[in-house]
């Protein structure tokens, strides 16, 4: 492997989570698919669990949290989130397992925290669950920014998008597949809120007004299976941005090994 790889072993509604290290060492942001299935997609890039030195949580819904406490517990990993996610975590009548407290641990909104050469800052993203969390992931001088589950742009993301060498960003929907597909008014009405998720149009928009020109690559995550389409999201993108910078949609559950430097 590179000296710096972005793992993404599912993106989507069914589970998310990523693997980001340096070929001798990493972290985790979120694990919302099985355990097993995570300790099996690191083993098929040569990663075991005695180099995932973090578990970082994004925010509380199941999708990205699944088998949070299997590694705080388990397999003795800290898990790194808000304070205030924690809170909610032991309050969630679906999450069964807490992660135990001598493995909790805080990363607050505009916190920089180290774990050897690598510096993650969290910031604030709009979503409709309490807390939640993209990352600024710093390597060596290198900047990669992850922000899904996102309602609407804030002052805080633009920012991200501004300093970021590469990008995972949610590409969630297509407006029109949205508004006439199946998905019950409600639900269509929760997605499309400032509060829900981010559609291709406004992504592709959000990128291509704030990224800087040295931007590298982007990838589009938790692509919705109903409301959407990878050729569609990456065409929407590359729409903005021209031929300068590749774009990649995120697969929901095949992995792809991305390397960054």
């Amino acid at each position: 492997m590179g000296d710096f790889v972005f793992y993404s072993m599912a993106s989507g509604s069914s589970g998310n989570s990523y693997y980001i290290g340096n070929g001798q060492y990493g972290f985790l942001i979120d694990a919302g698919i099985s355990g097993r299935a995570i300790v099996k997609h690191l083993k098929a890039i040569n990663v075991d669990l005695t180099q995932v030195r973090a578990l970082f949580v994004t925010h509380i819904h199941k999708d990205h949290t699944k088998s949070m406490s299997v590694f705080g517990n388990r397999w003795n990993i800290p898990v790194y989130t808000t304070r205030k996610v924690h809170v909610m975590i032991d309050e969630a009548n679906y999450i069964h397992k807490k992660v135990s407290k001598i493995n909790r641990r805080y990363i607050e909104h505009e916190d920089r925290i180290q774990l050897g050469d690598f510096y993650i800052t969290s910031f604030f993203v709009p979503h409709d669950a309490v807390d939640n969390s993209g990352f600024i992931i710093e390597y060596k001088g290198i900047k990669l920014v992850l922000a899904t589950d996102i309602g609407h742009a804030t002052p805080q993301l633009i920012q991200a998008v501004k300093e970021a060498d590469y990008l995972i960003v949610e590409s969630n929907h297509d407006r029109q597949m949205l508004e006439n597909g199946s998905y019950p008014m409600e639900l269509k009405k929760r997605v499309a809120s400032d509060v829900g998720h981010m559609c291709n149009e406004d992504a592709a928009q959000l990128v291509a007004t704030y990224r800087k020109d040295s931007l590298r690559h982007v990838f589009l995550c938790h692509l919705s299976v109903e409301n959407n389409t990878p050729e569609l999201a990456v065409a929407t993108m590359r729409n903005a941005l021209g031929d300068k910078v590749p774009v990649d949609a995120l697969n929901r559950n095949v992995p792809q090994l991305f390397i960054l430097s």
